[in-house]
Parts: structure tokens; C-alpha cells; sequence
């Protein structure tokens, strides 16, 4: 099959997400091409260009399209639905570390306000990152090393996350409960 100067056939182009669900949106609401042209305000020529995946739509144009059918920008070029992802597969979580922040966010714990906040600082500060993959590459090291080795290994992962906690707690710590 032929390419076109983009690189992708007519077959990709029209296969390509945003064409598919807006050719899906359109059949399945009995919306025309001239509805919706007029809506979004383009020519239903144009119109036809997105459906094939000849052409794609300006930001201004996708926003119409997707108020239009009453979907987000994301839907309309992914497929997805942000808000039927659990939280804690988009971000990585485990079901219980978010139920556990849930539950510091509703009030649980008696110092509510201030762990909130020190979960937020840590969270955001891209030294905690650093100090975690210094741990965890001590916590590797350790991994089949001689015993005497292995209690040095453990001895340099705790020593990483000790020294980054005692420095976090100095440098954060009064300025998070004078913020609360």
C-alpha cells in the first residue's frame, strides 16, 4: 500500500484513534457531518478529512468536537476516560497506599493537616527520589553478596534514607506546622 508524505497509509490514517472515535461518536449519536460541521464550525468537507484521519483538528476545533459529544479532549485521542482509571494505577500505587492516604485525608489519623502536608513535601521533593534509588541500588548490591558484605549493603540503603529523613525533618519540618 502506498505511503503518503507523512509516512502512514490511507488505511493507518484512517485506523489512527481520533478518526475511529470520532467516526464511533458521530454513528452512534446519528450526528452528520453537516451537524456537526456546523457546530464546530468548519466545512463538512472538513469534517470528512478528520473522519479519514487526512487532517486533524486545532485545539479550538477538538474542544468543539468534544463538547459536541460530551466527552474530554483525552477521550477524543486516546480512547480513555481519565476518571474510570483507579487513582492508583494511574499513578503507579499500590490500592492501599492510596486508601491509606485517603484515609489521612478524611481525618483518620488525630495530626491530619500536618501529615498531609509532610506527604506532600516528601512527595515533591526530587531528593526523596534520589535517596530512594540509592537505597534500593545498596538493597541490590546486597543480593548474593558474602554475608559480612550484605550487612554493609543494608547498613548503606538505611544509611541513605536515615540521612535524607533527618535532613528533610530539619530543613521542612517547622515550616510545614507553621503552614497547618
Amino acid at each position: 500500500m502506498p505511503k503518503s508524505e507523512k509516512g502512514l497509509s490511507p488505511l493507518e490514517k484512517y485506523e489512527q484513534h481520533f478518526a475511529a472515535t470520532l467516526r464511533a461518536l458521530m454513528e452512534e449519536s446519528g450526528t452528520t457531518q453537516k451537524e456537526l460541521a456546523d457546530f464546530v464550525g468548519v466545512r463538512p468537507q472538513t469534517l470528512s478529512l478528520y473522519s479519514t484521519g487526512e487532517t486533524q483538528p486545532n485545539c479550538d476545533k477538538l474542544l468543539k468536537i468534544a463538547e459536541y459529544f460530551h466527552v474530554t479532549v483525552d477521550y477524543l485521542l486516546t480512547g480513555t476516560v481519565i476518571e474510570n482509571i483507579p487513582v492508583y494505577k494511574m499513578l503507579g500505587f499500590s490500592e492501599s497506599t492510596v486508601q491509606n492516604i485517603q484515609l489521612v485525608k478524611q481525618g483518620y489519623f488525630e495530626d491530619t493537616p500536618a501529615m498531609l502536608a509532610m506527604l506532600d513535601c516528601l512527595l515533591s521533593d526530587k531528593d526523596f527520589y534520589t535517596a530512594l534509588e540509592m537505597a534500593a541500588h545498596w538493597h541490590d548490591e546486597k543480593q548474593g553478596a558474602a554475608d559480612e558484605y550484605q550487612e554493609y549493603c543494608e547498613w548503606k540503603a538505611a544509611h541513605y534514607m536515615q540521612g535524607y529523613l533527618l535532613d528533610f525533618f530539619k530543613r521542612d519540618f517547622a515550616a510545614i506546622y507553621n503552614e497547618k
